[in-house]
Protein backbone atom coordinates (compact mmCIF):
# COMPACT_ATOMS: atom_id res chain seq x y z
CA UNK A 1 0.00 0.00 0.00
CA UNK A 2 1.23 3.50 -0.97
CA UNK A 3 0.95 6.18 1.40
CA UNK A 4 1.24 9.80 0.20
CA UNK A 5 0.80 12.83 1.82
CA UNK A 6 1.62 15.76 -1.25
CA UNK A 7 -0.05 16.55 -4.16
CA UNK A 8 3.17 16.24 -6.49
CA UNK A 9 3.33 12.38 -5.60
CA UNK A 10 -0.25 11.35 -5.80
CA UNK A 11 -0.85 13.24 -9.05
CA UNK A 12 2.72 11.27 -10.61
CA UNK A 13 0.85 8.41 -9.42
CA UNK A 14 -2.64 8.79 -11.08
CA UNK A 15 -0.98 9.35 -13.86
CA UNK A 16 1.06 5.89 -13.79
CA UNK A 17 -2.43 4.15 -13.62
CA UNK A 18 -4.28 5.81 -15.74
CA UNK A 19 -1.26 5.49 -18.03
CA UNK A 20 -1.65 1.84 -17.89
CA UNK A 21 -5.50 1.65 -18.58
CA UNK A 22 -6.93 0.69 -15.06
CA UNK A 23 -10.11 1.70 -12.90
CA UNK A 24 -9.80 3.89 -10.19
CA UNK A 25 -11.52 3.62 -6.98
CA UNK A 26 -12.19 6.98 -4.86
CA UNK A 27 -13.33 6.60 -1.01
CA UNK A 28 -13.15 10.24 0.91
CA UNK A 29 -13.00 9.86 4.46
CA UNK A 30 -12.20 11.93 7.73
CA UNK A 31 -10.18 9.35 9.10
CA UNK A 32 -10.89 7.19 12.52
CA UNK A 33 -11.82 4.71 9.95
CA UNK A 34 -14.39 1.82 10.98
CA UNK A 35 -16.46 -1.14 9.58
CA UNK A 36 -18.51 1.27 7.60
CA UNK A 37 -15.49 3.01 5.98
CA UNK A 38 -14.40 -0.68 5.01
CA UNK A 39 -17.08 -0.83 3.37
CA UNK A 40 -16.66 1.85 1.02
CA UNK A 41 -13.05 0.17 0.31
CA UNK A 42 -14.56 -3.22 -0.20
CA UNK A 43 -17.03 -2.35 -2.77
CA UNK A 44 -14.44 -0.07 -4.40
CA UNK A 45 -12.16 -3.21 -4.87
CA UNK A 46 -14.89 -5.24 -6.46
CA UNK A 47 -15.69 -2.40 -8.58
CA UNK A 48 -12.76 -1.34 -9.89
CA UNK A 49 -9.04 -1.78 -10.42
CA UNK A 50 -7.70 0.14 -7.74
CA UNK A 51 -8.57 1.87 -4.69
CA UNK A 52 -7.35 5.22 -3.39
CA UNK A 53 -8.31 6.23 0.07
CA UNK A 54 -8.08 9.77 1.48
CA UNK A 55 -8.18 10.60 4.90
CA UNK A 56 -8.48 14.37 5.82
CA UNK A 57 -10.36 16.13 8.35
CA UNK A 58 -12.07 18.77 6.55
CA UNK A 59 -11.81 21.91 7.78
CA UNK A 60 -14.12 23.67 5.88
CA UNK A 61 -17.22 21.87 7.19
CA UNK A 62 -17.48 22.13 10.47
CA UNK A 63 -19.40 25.20 11.38
CA UNK A 64 -18.68 24.60 14.89
CA UNK A 65 -14.64 24.92 15.55
CA UNK A 66 -14.82 22.78 18.77
CA UNK A 67 -16.70 19.73 16.87
CA UNK A 68 -13.52 20.33 14.40
CA UNK A 69 -11.30 20.49 17.57
CA UNK A 70 -12.78 17.42 18.98
CA UNK A 71 -12.90 15.48 15.94
CA UNK A 72 -11.12 12.06 16.68
CA UNK A 73 -8.09 11.75 15.09
CA UNK A 74 -6.12 7.70 14.68
CA UNK A 75 -4.10 7.82 11.94
CA UNK A 76 -1.84 4.55 12.87
CA UNK A 77 -5.14 2.83 13.35
CA UNK A 78 -6.68 3.76 10.08
CA UNK A 79 -3.75 3.02 7.46
CA UNK A 80 -3.12 -0.43 9.05
CA UNK A 81 -7.12 -1.04 8.13
CA UNK A 82 -6.84 0.11 4.74
CA UNK A 83 -3.76 -1.94 4.39
CA UNK A 84 -5.96 -5.27 5.95
CA UNK A 85 -9.03 -4.22 3.64
CA UNK A 86 -6.28 -4.07 0.01
CA UNK A 87 -6.41 -0.29 -0.27
CA UNK A 88 -3.56 0.30 -3.17
CA UNK A 89 -3.18 4.19 -2.00
CA UNK A 90 -3.88 6.21 0.93
CA UNK A 91 -4.01 9.99 0.37
CA UNK A 92 -2.92 11.62 4.06
CA UNK A 93 -2.50 15.35 3.54
CA UNK A 94 -2.47 17.98 6.20
CA UNK A 95 -4.52 21.46 5.67
CA UNK A 96 -1.59 23.94 3.87
CA UNK A 97 -1.43 21.08 0.97
CA UNK A 98 -4.81 21.35 0.76
CA UNK A 99 -5.85 24.99 1.18
CA UNK A 100 -2.53 26.97 0.43
CA UNK A 101 -3.08 30.60 1.34
CA UNK A 102 -5.36 32.67 -1.07
CA UNK A 103 -6.79 35.82 -1.62
CA UNK A 104 -9.53 34.57 -4.00
CA UNK A 105 -11.52 31.07 -1.71
CA UNK A 106 -14.12 29.59 -3.99
CA UNK A 107 -17.71 28.99 -1.95
CA UNK A 108 -19.88 25.87 -3.98
CA UNK A 109 -23.44 25.59 -3.09
CA UNK A 110 -26.63 23.96 -4.06
CA UNK A 111 -29.13 25.49 -2.81
CA UNK A 112 -32.16 23.80 -3.35
CA UNK A 113 -30.97 20.64 -2.29
CA UNK A 114 -28.99 22.11 1.22
CA UNK A 115 -31.72 24.19 2.67
CA UNK A 116 -33.44 21.56 5.01
CA UNK A 117 -31.93 18.52 6.93
CA UNK A 118 -28.57 19.49 7.88
CA UNK A 119 -28.10 22.37 5.35
CA UNK A 120 -30.48 24.05 7.97
CA UNK A 121 -28.98 23.65 11.18
CA UNK A 122 -25.30 23.49 10.22
CA UNK A 123 -24.89 26.40 7.92
CA UNK A 124 -21.93 26.29 5.25
CA UNK A 125 -21.10 22.91 5.77
CA UNK A 126 -22.00 21.66 2.63
CA UNK A 127 -19.98 24.56 0.80
CA UNK A 128 -16.92 23.43 3.04
CA UNK A 129 -18.18 19.35 1.85
CA UNK A 130 -18.51 20.42 -2.19
CA UNK A 131 -15.17 22.47 -1.85
CA UNK A 132 -13.07 19.79 -0.69
CA UNK A 133 -15.44 17.08 -2.46
CA UNK A 134 -14.55 18.56 -5.87
CA UNK A 135 -10.96 19.23 -5.03
CA UNK A 136 -9.91 15.57 -4.24
CA UNK A 137 -11.92 14.49 -7.55
CA UNK A 138 -9.49 16.58 -9.50
CA UNK A 139 -6.68 15.33 -7.49
CA UNK A 140 -7.47 11.83 -8.17
CA UNK A 141 -9.41 11.56 -10.99
CA UNK A 142 -11.60 8.26 -10.27
CA UNK A 143 -13.84 6.35 -12.18
CA UNK A 144 -16.02 5.50 -9.41
CA UNK A 145 -15.87 7.75 -5.73
CA UNK A 146 -18.20 5.89 -2.96
CA UNK A 147 -20.11 7.38 -0.03
CA UNK A 148 -21.84 5.73 2.68
CA UNK A 149 -25.50 6.35 2.55
CA UNK A 150 -26.09 7.50 6.59
CA UNK A 151 -25.27 11.12 5.17
CA UNK A 152 -28.06 11.01 2.48
CA UNK A 153 -28.17 14.65 1.78
CA UNK A 154 -24.47 14.81 1.02
CA UNK A 155 -24.75 11.80 -1.22
CA UNK A 156 -27.52 13.61 -2.92
CA UNK A 157 -25.40 17.27 -2.97
CA UNK A 158 -22.26 15.37 -4.49
CA UNK A 159 -24.05 13.26 -6.93
CA UNK A 160 -26.24 16.46 -8.34
CA UNK A 161 -22.74 18.40 -8.50
CA UNK A 162 -20.98 15.72 -10.69
CA UNK A 163 -24.32 15.08 -12.47
CA UNK A 164 -24.35 19.00 -13.22
CA UNK A 165 -20.87 19.78 -13.57
CA UNK A 166 -19.68 17.00 -15.86
CA UNK A 167 -17.23 15.54 -13.55
CA UNK A 168 -16.16 12.09 -15.65
CA UNK A 169 -16.98 9.79 -12.88
CA UNK A 170 -19.64 7.75 -11.23
CA UNK A 171 -20.98 8.38 -7.55
CA UNK A 172 -22.14 4.95 -6.11
CA UNK A 173 -23.62 5.15 -2.38
CA UNK A 174 -22.84 2.24 -0.41
CA UNK A 175 -25.47 0.95 2.64
CA UNK A 176 -24.75 2.02 6.19
CA UNK A 177 -23.30 -0.18 8.46
CA UNK A 178 -24.95 -0.64 11.89
CA UNK A 179 -23.77 -2.15 15.41
CA UNK A 180 -25.66 -4.59 16.45
CA UNK A 181 -28.00 -3.13 18.13
CA UNK A 182 -28.96 -1.44 14.60
CA UNK A 183 -27.29 2.52 15.21
CA UNK A 184 -25.51 3.48 12.38
CA UNK A 185 -21.50 3.11 12.67
CA UNK A 186 -20.07 6.58 13.02
CA UNK A 187 -17.05 8.05 14.15
CA UNK A 188 -18.71 10.11 16.34
CA UNK A 189 -19.87 6.98 18.44
CA UNK A 190 -17.01 6.45 20.37
CA UNK A 191 -17.25 9.77 21.74
CA UNK A 192 -20.61 8.41 23.64
CA UNK A 193 -20.09 6.90 27.39
CA UNK A 194 -21.99 4.10 28.56
CA UNK A 195 -25.18 5.25 29.35
CA UNK A 196 -25.56 7.83 26.34
CA UNK A 197 -24.38 4.53 24.28
CA UNK A 198 -27.86 2.70 25.73
CA UNK A 199 -29.79 5.78 24.95
CA UNK A 200 -28.55 6.17 21.17
CA UNK A 201 -29.81 2.91 20.96
CA UNK A 202 -33.15 4.64 20.07
CA UNK A 203 -32.69 5.42 17.03
CA UNK A 204 -32.94 2.49 15.25
CA UNK A 205 -36.03 1.14 17.44
CA UNK A 206 -37.53 4.63 16.17
CA UNK A 207 -37.17 3.16 12.52
CA UNK A 208 -38.84 0.17 13.44
CA UNK A 209 -41.45 1.82 15.08
CA UNK A 210 -41.90 4.26 12.06
CA UNK A 211 -41.96 0.94 9.72
CA UNK A 212 -44.48 -0.79 12.11
CA UNK A 213 -46.84 2.06 12.45
CA UNK A 214 -46.85 2.61 8.35
CA UNK A 215 -47.73 -0.98 8.36
CA UNK A 216 -50.41 -0.53 10.48
CA UNK A 217 -51.55 2.15 8.11
CA UNK A 218 -50.51 5.45 9.78
CA UNK A 219 -50.73 8.23 7.11
CA UNK A 220 -51.66 11.26 9.09
CA UNK A 221 -47.70 12.91 8.52
CA UNK A 222 -48.00 15.56 11.74
CA UNK A 223 -49.11 12.76 14.21
CA UNK A 224 -46.44 10.58 13.08
CA UNK A 225 -44.04 12.68 13.35
CA UNK A 226 -45.30 13.33 16.75
CA UNK A 227 -45.15 9.91 16.92
CA UNK A 228 -41.99 9.78 16.56
CA UNK A 229 -40.22 12.63 18.21
CA UNK A 230 -42.33 12.08 21.49
CA UNK A 231 -40.25 8.12 21.64
CA UNK A 232 -36.80 10.03 20.75
CA UNK A 233 -37.88 12.14 23.74
CA UNK A 234 -37.83 9.37 26.52
CA UNK A 235 -33.79 9.42 26.37
CA UNK A 236 -32.41 11.13 29.29
CA UNK A 237 -29.80 13.83 27.56
CA UNK A 238 -31.66 13.48 24.23
CA UNK A 239 -31.93 16.84 21.67
CA UNK A 240 -33.41 16.89 18.47
CA UNK A 241 -32.16 18.81 15.83
CA UNK A 242 -34.18 17.93 13.16
CA UNK A 243 -36.69 14.60 12.69
CA UNK A 244 -38.22 15.34 8.88
CA UNK A 245 -39.61 13.60 6.20
CA UNK A 246 -38.40 14.49 2.66
CA UNK A 247 -38.70 13.24 -0.87
CA UNK A 248 -35.29 11.15 -1.31
CA UNK A 249 -34.79 12.97 -4.82
CA UNK A 250 -35.15 16.11 -4.07
CA UNK A 251 -34.79 16.34 -0.58
CA UNK A 252 -38.15 18.55 -0.28
CA UNK A 253 -40.28 17.96 2.67
CA UNK A 254 -43.39 16.31 1.40
CA UNK A 255 -47.30 16.72 2.19
CA UNK A 256 -48.60 13.26 1.93
CA UNK A 257 -47.68 9.60 2.62
CA UNK A 258 -47.01 7.93 -0.48
CA UNK A 259 -44.63 6.21 -2.37
CA UNK A 260 -40.94 6.51 -0.91
CA UNK A 261 -40.17 8.76 1.61
CA UNK A 262 -37.27 9.57 3.29
CA UNK A 263 -37.07 9.57 7.35
CA UNK A 264 -34.11 11.50 8.32
CA UNK A 265 -33.14 12.45 11.79
CA UNK A 266 -30.01 14.44 13.66
CA UNK A 267 -30.22 15.01 17.43
CA UNK A 268 -27.52 15.27 20.44
CA UNK A 269 -27.16 12.83 22.73
CA UNK A 270 -24.93 14.04 25.41
CA UNK A 271 -23.63 16.89 23.67
CA UNK A 272 -22.90 14.17 20.47
CA UNK A 273 -24.36 15.14 17.41
CA UNK A 274 -25.86 11.56 15.10
CA UNK A 275 -27.43 11.38 12.39
CA UNK A 276 -29.76 9.00 10.31
CA UNK A 277 -31.51 7.75 7.93
CA UNK A 278 -34.46 5.16 5.98
CA UNK A 279 -36.29 5.11 3.60
CA UNK A 280 -39.53 3.65 3.84
CA UNK A 281 -41.77 2.59 1.30
CA UNK A 282 -45.77 3.24 1.79
CA UNK A 283 -47.64 0.31 0.95
CA UNK A 284 -50.61 1.36 -2.08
Amino acid sequence: MIVISNIAELKKQVGIWKREGVSIGFCPTMGSLHAGHMDLVETSKKKTDKTIVSIFVNPTQFNDPKDFENYPVNTETDLKLCEEKGADLVFLPDVKTIYPKTKTPIQMSIPELQKHLCGRTRPGHFEGVLQIVSKLFHLTEPTIAFFGLKDYQQFRIISTMVENLNFPLEVVGVPTRRESDGLAMSSRNIRLNPKDRETASLIPRMFALAEKTVLGGERNLPLWKEILRDFLLTGSSVQIDYLEVVDPVNLQPIEKMEGDILLALAMFVGGVRLIDNQIIKIPN
